[in-house]
């Protein structure tokens, strides 16, 4: 396979697709590419140890979204908090807007990456959809575009203040909170269209039942409408707190086997199914590290 365009290729290496086919049929093209581009002697190695290789080239070299999303997780989810009691979330739809990486624990955080390669044109209209369903949002980036975040926030009043700013360190490429600021609580934004719609059906439901005691009496068709009718009923923040309730209860995983993957391949894991399946993920760590 030719790949004109290399940076792309080890992009595409840590993904569940790459890792999928790896655990499924034991190749991949791009994984195989890579590997021949950028690791020594790869015959020697185990699929652990190569994707290792190709990670540490990640941190000296391309530190793409998915470097700086691996570290919030190992970071935050796995280095401050635990896996047992807080709930991380990629790629979560906002209103017209994909959020990088959002915590729930006793509230909820979002963090939207913005690595050397992104560009700031939708920073505004990102934020402003965040702090429609969420009280706190940060930004994590480099320290060579930490001046133009600063300057871009001030220039979005209460809202931009209330960013907080977080730094990968050029360096040891460890989550830093130097040249930092925590996000401040920043409620005006809020509305209940939005956060009703982070919410599944049964977790919807699930918030009625607790506030209400049940759910409407309607016929299916006009269910989600009568269901959102009586969410818009509760307090904005009781019905935030409710429905962060019920995002925490997602990706719950078995820790014992969790903490067995290695970090380059944190985030892959926890965001697949394999990661609340004791039989896929002992099938995946025999498949890395095996060879």
């Amino acid at each position: 396979m030719i790949m004109a365009d290399n940076s792309r290729a080890i992009n595409r290496v840590f993904t569940r697709g790459v890792l999928g086919d790896l655990l499924n049929n034991g190749t991949n093209e791009v994984f195989d590419y890579v590997v021949s581009r950028y690791t020594d002697d790869p015959e020697s190695k185990t699929y652990g140890e190569l994707f290792s290789e190709i990670y540490a080239h990640l941190s000296k070299e391309k530190r793409n979204e998915y470097y700086y999303l691996n570290t919030l997780l190992n970071k935050l989810l796995v280095g401050i908090h635990s896996v047992s009691t807080t709930t991380a979330i990629s790629q979560m739809r906002i209103g017209n807007h994909i959020a990088d990486f959002v915590m729930i624990n006793g509230e909820g955080r979002v963090y939207e990456i913005k690595s050397d390669l992104d560009n700031f044109g939708r920073l505004h209209d990102q934020l402003s959809d965040y702090f429609k369903a969420f009280s706190k949002v940060s930004i994590l980036s480099s320290i060579h575009e930490l001046s133009n975040i600063k300057q871009l926030l001030s220039k979005l009043g209460e809202m931009g203040d209330s960013v907080g700013i977080y730094v990968l360190s050029e360096r040891d490429t460890i989550f830093s909170k130097v040249h930092s600021s925590e996000p401040k609580q920043f409620d005006k934004q809020l509305e209940h269209s939005y956060i009703f719609k982070l919410l599944r059906k049964n977790e919807y439901e699930n918030v009625l039942m607790s506030y209400y005691g049940g759910i409407p009496d309607v016929a299916p068709v006009f269910h989600f409408h009568a269901c959102f009718e009586q969410f818009q009923q509760i307090p904005l923040l009781a019905a935030q707190e409710l429905a962060f309730k019920q995002l925490k209860t997602r990706n719950m995983i078995t820790k014992t086997s969790f903490k067995r993957v290695k970090d380059e391949l944190k985030s892959i894991v926890y965001f697949s199914n394999m990661s609340r399946k004791l039989p896929d993920i002992e099938n995946l760590l025999q498949t890395l590290y095996r060879g």
